[in-house]
């Protein structure tokens, strides 16, 4: 074979032609590789420690991210009597400026001193909200939150503006940085900001559940509440109603605090005690997950008290009570979709078999044969049929309605116990309730029970 010969010209224009080409692509990897600035992300940071999803502030504040600190590093915040911080469940007034106070302390000079302000649900200007001075000429050590001696000639306080922060439930840190250091998180608190306009609940915000909320709560004061709008759909609570009827409780996974109405702690602790005393195995097509406790079911927990209208802006939500909760969320049969009624149907009564309670090593479990394909949850359960098993063996036993059984939709991530669902558990056509009799409760024996008697105390 014969290759044409290339002239002098050819030869020039072909490898111009490759230079800028290797030129492309060592840009492209460059940009491919360069750490995006939050400033310019557009996804959401989860605070792992609210639970809530907050969106990166704005970018009038350089953290740097850089260096792990000095280990004898000691950063400390002390609040000021003169200047307070809010207290906690503190209401400001809309519109009002508020000034702030106290002293950072730290044995290495500061880098900076940060304040960030969070809206919860409002991710709209002037959210997220942070402000933050730094001390590259000062060197400053210590440094007083209404202290002028940083580099922008400004105290923190002063940046920091509360009369632009809008209706809502806000909550506040302080942070510092040392030579090129994270941030660290020094304070923090939570606090309303109302305005004077209310508007009230009544029962032409439900369109098909005001008589089951009332016969749930019995007296309208209970649940019929003044609240003001925030974003969207989301509203905030009068803090002296939110302060008589909702409570935390300690829910699962890991602990995980679940704020709920005070009417409904007894059913959300019962539907505990069940899930807690229950064992199921799940075993077929999908391989097999053994003995394992109904209540490790619940692997992810999406909220149960939000004040907050339907997507329609007229419904009220039954989250807004504390009477509803979500879990398992982000599987794809749990999602609120019209489709997925089908979707956990089929799969729960064409391929889920209930076999009936078996003993292992004394423990008596639920077992249920699947021959299905369906992608397995992290215990090795089909998904489609996760949060059935949490309602057959737990929360259906406490008195909590499912939203899978909703009428024009399958919501089968919330249990609910105010509101109106179309069918039951038991429903000729609809239900899907295998298990009618239940095991007696298995409690697992206290260490003080296990220890040996004779051991000395």
């Amino acid at each position: 074979m014969k290759f044409p010969e290339w002239n002098k010209k050819q030869a020039i224009l072909i490898g111009v032609l490759l230079g800028v080409l290797l030129c492309a692509v060592m840009f492209l990897i460059a940009v491919l590789a360069r750490p995006v600035d939050p400033a310019e992300s557009d996804e959401p940071d989860y605070d792992s420690e609210s639970g809530n999803i907050d969106f990166v502030e704005e970018s009038n504040v350089s953290l740097s991210v850089a260096a792990t600190p000095p280990p004898d590093l000691s950063l400390k915040f002390l609040t000021d009597e003169a200047h307070p911080m809010p207290e906690n469940g503190a209401v400001l007034k809309l519109g009002e400026p508020y000034t702030i106070g106290g002293t950072v302390y730290s044995n290495y000079p500061l880098d900076s001193v940060n304040v960030s302000i969070s809206c919860s649900h409002n991710n709209k200007s002037p959210y997220p909200y942070r402000k933050a001075v730094h001390f590259e000429r000062s060197k400053a050590g210590i440094y007083d939150l209404n202290g002028k001696n940083t580099d922008e000639g400004v105290s923190l306080a002063a940046r920091t503006d509360f009369s632009q922060l809008l209706v809502g439930v806000h909550t506040l840190k302080i942070s510092a940085s040392v030579s090129g250091s994270r941030a660290i998180e020094l304070y923090r608190c939570t606090f309303y900001v109302l305005g004077d306009e209310w508007e009230t609940i009544t029962k032409e915000n439900f369109p098909d559940s005001y008589r089951e909320a009332l016969k749930f709560f019995g007296k309208e004061e209970r649940f019929l509440y003044r609240y003001q709008w925030v974003s969207g759909r989301y509203t905030v609570a009068d803090p002296e109603w939110e302060k008589t009827y909702i409570t935390e409780i300690a829910g699962y996974p890991d602990g995980m605090p679940w704020k709920v109405h005070i009417d409904a702690v007894p059913y959300f602790e019962k539907a505990f005690d069940y899930l807690n005393t229950s064992y199921v195995r799940v075993h077929g097509s999908n391989g097999d997950t053994g003995v394992i406790k109904a209540i490790d079911l619940i692997t992810e927990y999406n909220g149960c008290y939000v004040s907050r209208f339907t997507s329609s802006l007229k419904s009220i939500s039954h989250h807004t009570f504390g009477t509803a909760v979500d879990v398992n969320a982000s599987m794809e049969p749990n999602k609120n979709t019209e489709a997925n009624t089908k979707v956990i149907d089929d799969d729960v009564k064409l391929h889920l078999a209930f076999t009936g309670i078996h003993t292992d090593n004394g423990i008596p479990y639920y077992d249920f044969a699947y021959d299905g394909t369906y992608e397995n949850d992290p215990n090795g359960v089909p998904q489609t049929c996760v949060n059935y098993l949490l309602y057959e063996l737990g929360f259906f036993r406490a008195g909590f309605d499912w939203a899978h059984y909703y009428k024009s939709t399958s919501d089968a991530m919330h249990f609910c116990l105010s509101e109106f669902v179309t069918y039951n558990h038991e429903h000729a056509k609809y239900g899907l309730r295998k298990v009618y009799q239940y095991a007696d409760p298995v409690t697992e024996p206290s260490p003080a029970a296990t220890a040996d008697p004779t051991a000395a105390s």
